[in-house]
């Protein structure tokens, strides 16, 4: 947790949060995250999305909105919602207006926690198409790490029944083999691993 407590005080020095409204907020994340209900969108995969961005800063236009929208994106998640992505993106609207940050940024961000629902190709923002990859970057893991993520979702979406459930990932998963690209910042051996996870799956 090292990594998100280093990241989220840096960002509220940076951009003038006072002491107070920052540890409230961080407080706010630290539950979210950590909710009983979370057994993959928690602390683990939103540090392994920091872990990411600080791998590739050097690669990133605007670091800054990339590390906000990795802090928010999941805060809300609700297996029976559809608009966790517009929740998730208003939470954070509100903190980075008690922020210095920019409108334009502010806005930027919103976006972007919003384009992790569809996570449709973003060829024309190579910022966005990064968070779009590395959140999807699960998909390419080792067989024994996408085995336990998947056990990780079922447990997320235990109030439905299998047949629904089943029918419902394969769907969502057939979608991402129909694609002619999964991913475009990360290379051909992302792909190559990600296309074979989910068939076998």
């Amino acid at each position: 947790m090292k990594l998100i407590t280093n990241i989220w005080e840096e960002l509220a020095d940076t951009y003038a949060m006072p002491k107070d409204e920052s540890e409230k907020v961080w407080k706010k994340l630290i539950q979210a995250y950590t909710h009983k209900s979370r057994y993959y969108h928690n602390l683990t995969h939103i540090e392994d999305l920091l872990g990411q961005a600080q791998t590739h800063q050097n690669h990133l236009q605007d670091r800054d909105s990339i590390l906000l929208a990795i802090l928010f994106h999941d805060v809300v998640y609700k297996a029976s919602k559809s608009d966790n992505e517009k929740e998730s993106a208003v939470f954070a609207q509100k903190v980075m207006q008690a922020m210095t940050i920019t409108a334009h940024k502010i806005s930027k961000v919103y976006a972007y926690i919003m384009a992790t629902k569809k996570h449709e190709p973003a060829t024309d923002d190579s910022d966005l198409q990064f968070l779009l990859d590395i959140d999807l970057s699960i998909l390419a893991s080792t067989p024994t790490q996408y085995k336990l993520y998947t056990e990780q979702i079922r447990k997320e979406y235990s109030i439905y029944p299998d047949f629904l459930y089943r029918n419902g990932r394969r769907k969502a998963m057939e979608s991402f083999l129909e694609r002619p690209q999964i991913f475009y910042f990360y290379n051909e051996e992302y792909e190559n691993k990600a296309r074979e996870n989910i068939k076998n799956e």
